[in-house]
């Protein structure tokens, strides 16, 4: 066997658990997935309903637009530093890092707020929303990380005007998504594990990747 194809094969094999693994629920709140076995996945097909008509559905509805927010906040950097999405196209990044300055100048997020304290705040907005605490609502939309924070935001949220680009970055997340699953591209893994694809070496065409 060749030294470099060697190497591409155990680098790929001693990534696996790492790449198989869900990623670490402290980072996800519980409210913004479905408790399934990757809540970021479940997040992808929530946001991606919840932007379906380009946030109409959102207006009037704050705890909905809180948590709709939060979700492309947190699908923006997780899919940046989780290596299980590593092989997603560049679009998909892109496009969601519209989103995420379209939902940033609807609803008065500072341009320099740290998205992990962002997804926190919106999702304890929402769950304040939900419950029918409006002042715990606003007290977690702080001025530090909202422009003018507490009520003023609320009103942002409970009005927040059309969000086309949400609708196109949730929906190709959520498609680019799924299709990586399911082409079980995890690592270069097949020919070792039988519920991934194949990899097979083919001389002189280096590696031959397909699906199960």
């Amino acid at each position: 066997m060749r030294p470099a194809l060697l190497a591409l094969i155990v680098l790929a094999l001693a990534g696996c658990a790492e790449l198989r693994a869900p990623p670490p629920a402290a980072r996800i709140p519980a409210m913004l997935g479905a408790g399934g076995a990757d809540p970021l996945r479940d997040v992808v097909g929530q946001a991606a309903l919840a932007y379906a008509d380009g946030g109409r559905s959102l207006a009037n509805d704050p705890a909905a637009m809180a948590r709709a927010a939060a979700q492309v906040e947190l699908m923006t950097v997780e899919f940046g530093r989780d290596l299980r999405w590593a092989a997603l196209p560049a679009s998909v990044l892109f496009e969601l890092r519209g989103a995420r300055l379209e939902g940033r100048a609807a609803l008065g997020i500072r341009a320099g707020a740290d998205p992990d304290e962002v997804v926190r705040a919106l999702a304890a907005a929402h769950a304040a929303l939900v419950r029918g605490d409006r002042p715990a609502a606003e007290a977690a939309l702080r001025p530090a990380l909202f422009e003018p924070g507490g009520a003023g935001t609320l009103d942002f949220l409970t009005r927040p005007g059309p969000l086309p680009q949400g609708r196109i970055a949730t929906s190709l997340a959520r498609d680019e998504a799924d299709r990586l699953v399911r082409s079980r591209v995890w690592g270069l893994t097949g020919a070792l594990d039988p519920q991934a694809g194949w990899v097979n070496p083919e001389p002189g065409r280096g590696m031959g990747i397909g699906p199960r």
